[in-house]
């Protein structure tokens, strides 16, 4: 293992070069690689947005400078098999220089302070039947925000892992503890002030094997999380018991069985037991069954959300039917019935069936896939209307479409968003908009926020459950696509939904009543590819018409250059409950070339331009280069950074310079 340890953000393009087994040391302690290098680094950034309605104007710009050496070794303590370490660390200085002009007031700031970061990994008795390990990292990163001072993050982690290697009993033990310090390097605001993240974990896994077919398993988990200064701050212990038989002549069924529980103490109060069975039977190579039993008593709160907390108690039973058909049609057919009761008086119950069949089939100019589904579902609702909390429902933002939250009724002021991390918060207005559509909820990106688009986000939230109704639901769908041999792929994709709700007028709950075409076209050539796709969705809530065309060239030349180009296109109107236009565009092209072996050279550039006639019109262009060159013993990076975007509101522009440079200042 070769530790790179240069600055916080900076690679080591040509690696770690020691000679193996050279070793030197002293009585039972023995070094066997060493490494030493020396970094400089210069960031500088600068950032300018320009208000088009008022007279304000903002301009900032950042510079850091950081010296530091790098030292790494490995080796042993009597035997590798006894003790097997791996050492490294970094020690240097760091000099920030921050200044901003707003609306002509200027402010400016200077920091000086120490680079420390280290590596320590230790691995002993690899070989026993009982390994362990220990480990100490810290690392230093900056981490570039959209018009916003850059944020320094100092990250320790500390902990150690125990193994058990046996046939019978496997065990392990693991235990970290990650205390994450995020400053910026200049605060602008009260939104923007430091924040600090602590997270002790401790895991503990062990089973008994009676057979190869029968394992009985136990895992114990303790979590405690501090953030700051968002407030969040809880205790969770967690049990898990599964027992897992494979029975039949050949073992082919397997029977399930799981017991958990969860007790959450803090910010969010979860107290949850569960008890699922899972029954799977293979009554031939072509047929299977799959039963389940899950029963649930849980209770949630939440200290900000100013409403009771929510005491579940849920059965849930459902069984499913699979069947093969030689290699071109695959069926499945399940029921299902789940029933809730909330307190203190409100009842759920749930009950319905789903049929899908799924064709595949070879024919003499490419391959044939077909696909219909079928769902019937009664939802009745019998007692008080209340207020609950959804956690963690996970989505994934694609422009220029929105996403819709899975619950109706939610109380917009109550969204919260995370990435998948559950460190990162986004804020609304910075990162995201919500908009609401009868008693749909819907969440749009900022294209300058820190959402990335095809990131995928965790959202928490209130909403409305319960009141006096029925809801019933048919819904079917259709797919068919060719792909032909020569690379041409027609297909073709239709959804129904009917629901009917009583009584009509009943309180938190709209019927939606859903025709949807989708028709399209794509082409694949090698490096080629080419689609175009329609859509019309109808939809008594929220119906539009949209168009997307898309097209990707990637090459390889024998010069060993590589290049890549995407465009997309996308066009959707919107009838209903708003009339709303919305066009996007957006332009890609990346280029990386390897001149001889020492020198790379890459460049990229995003173009995007968004229109919408409810929201406000966007521009924006984002271009990089980048160059690496290593000679002798030196190896140097540079990059340059500018982008410019605009809205109906404001114009902002930064351009980022990096520079790092890295001398191998000994080795064996």
């Amino acid at each position: 293992m070769c530790l790179a340890l240069g600055a916080a953000g900076a690679a080591c393009p040509a690696g770690c070069r020691t000679q193996p087994g050279r070793s030197t040391g002293i009585g039972a302690l023995r070094f066997t690689d060493f490494g030493a290098h020396a970094d400089f680094v210069v960031r500088w950034r600068e950032r300018e947005q320009t208000s088009k309605t008022t007279t304000s104007e903002t301009r900032s710009e950042e510079t850091i400078y950081e010296e530091s050496v790098s030292l790494e070794t490995k080796g042993y303590v009597y035997h590798p098999n006894l003790l097997e370490f791996a050492l490294g660390g970094v020690f240097g200085l760091v000099q920030e220089d921050f200044t901003d002009i707003i609306d002509g007031r200027r402010r400016h700031d200077t920091n000086t302070g120490d680079l420390l970061e280290f590596d320590v990994d230790a691995r002993m008795f690899k070989r026993k039947s009982y390994p362990m390990t220990v480990f100490a990292h810290r690392r230093r990163g900056l981490v570039p925000r959209p018009f916003l001072p850059s944020l320094e993050t100092t990250t320790t982690n500390l902990g150690f892992t125990w193994q058990y290697v046996s046939k019978k009993t496997p065990s392990s033990f693991q235990f970290s503890h990650t205390d994450a310090k995020l400053t910026p390097l200049f605060v602008t605001g009260r939104t923007d002030e430091e924040g600090r993240q602590k997270n002790t974990e401790l895991r503990f896994e062990t089973a008994y094997h009676f057979s190869d077919h029968h394992v009985l398993s136990l895992t114990y988990e303790h979590e405690t999380v501090e953030e700051e200064p968002f407030e969040l701050d809880y205790d969770a212990d967690e049990i898990t018991l599964t027992h897992r038989l494979e029975f039949g002549s050949r073992h082919q069924h397997d029977l399930r069985s799981e017991l958990h529980y969860l007790n959450q103490r803090g910010t969010i109060d979860i107290e949850r037991a569960r008890w699922r069975q899972d029954l799977r039977l293979k009554h031939s190579d072509t047929l299977q069954s799959l039963f389940q039993l899950e029963l649930l008593d849980r209770t949630r709160g939440n200290r900000f959300s100013n409403v009771p907390d929510v005491e579940e108690r849920s059965l849930l039973l459902s069984g499913s039917l699979r069947h093969q058909l030689y290699q071109s049609l695959t069926s499945q057919l399940r029921m299902y019935v789940r029933e809730q009761e909330f307190e203190p008086d409100l009842k759920i119950t749930r009950w319905g069936g789903e049929a899908n069949f799924n064709y595949r089939k070879i024919n003499r100019w490419g391959v044939l896939y077909a696909n219909y589904g079928f769902r019937a579902e009664r939802n009745d609702h019998r007692g008080e209307s209340r207020t609950t909390e959804v956690v963690d429902e996970s989505r994934t933002f694609q422009d220029p479409d929105p996403i819709r939250l899975n619950n109706r009724n939610a109380h917009v002021g109550s969204i919260f968003i995370t990435a998948e991390d559950r460190v990162t918060i986004y804020q609304r207005g910075r990162d995201f908009v919500v908009r609401t559509f009868g008693n749909v909820v819907e969440i749009e990106r900022v294209p300058t926020g820190h959402i990335a688009d095809g990131e995928t986000v965790l959202i928490d939230y209130l909403f409305n459950l319960g009141g006096s109704f029925e809801l019933d639901t048919i819904a079917h769908n259709f797919g068919i696509r060719q792909d032909f041999d020569f690379g041409l792929t027609p297909y073709y994709r239709f959804e129904w939904q009917d629901q009917s709700i009583t009584p009509t007028r009943a309180t938190g709950a709209i019927a939606e009543d859903i025709t949807a075409h989708v028709v399209g076209v794509e082409y694949r050539d090698a490096p080629l590819r080419l689609f175009a796709e329609y859509e019309d969705h109808d939809s008594t809530i929220n119906p539009f018409v949209s168009s997307r065309l898309g097209a990707s060239y990637t090459h390889r030349f024998k010069s060993g250059a590589e290049t890549s180009l995407h465009t997309r296109w996308t066009d959707t109107s919107h009838v209903a409950p708003v009339e709303r236009d919305i066009r996007l565009l957006t332009l890609e092209g990346r280029y990386r070339h390897r001149i001889g072996q020492n020198l790379t050279v890459e460049s990229s550039v995003l173009y995007r331009n968004g229109e919408d006639s409810v929201s406000r019109d966007t521009e924006g262009i984002d271009a990089s280069l980048a160059v690496e060159w290593s000679v002798r013993q030196t190896d140097v990076r540079m990059s340059l950074e500018y982008s410019d975007f605009e809205d109906e509101f404001t114009e902002n522009d930064s351009c980022t310079l990096f520079v790092h440079v890295r001398r191998r200042i000994w080795q064996p």
